[in-house]
């Protein structure tokens, strides 16, 4: 960057009103992702759901299995 301390005043305000619409544009598409990225998430929240009834049958199942394993080992 240069020097600021030689650019005019209006080549300052210039610079900052620049820099700011970058930053403006910046946060907006940030949050567009984010938006974005939670719509992907509640999307997929059904999926996630199956899967996690999935690994609960699997532990009861476990569960089960060990249970009457015991059961049959008295």
């Amino acid at each position: 960057m240069a020097n600021v301390n030689v650019l005019t005043t209006e080549r300052l305000k210039a610079l900052i009103a620049d820099t700011e619409g970058t930053l403006k544009q910046l946060t907006i598409e940030l949050e567009r992702r984010e938006l974005l990225k939670q719509e992907n998430a509640i999307e997929n929240l059904e999926e996630h759901m199956k899967d996690a009834e999935l690994s609960l049958d699997t532990i009861r199942e476990f569960l089960a299995y060990l249970t009457n394993d015991l059961k049959s080992r008295e």
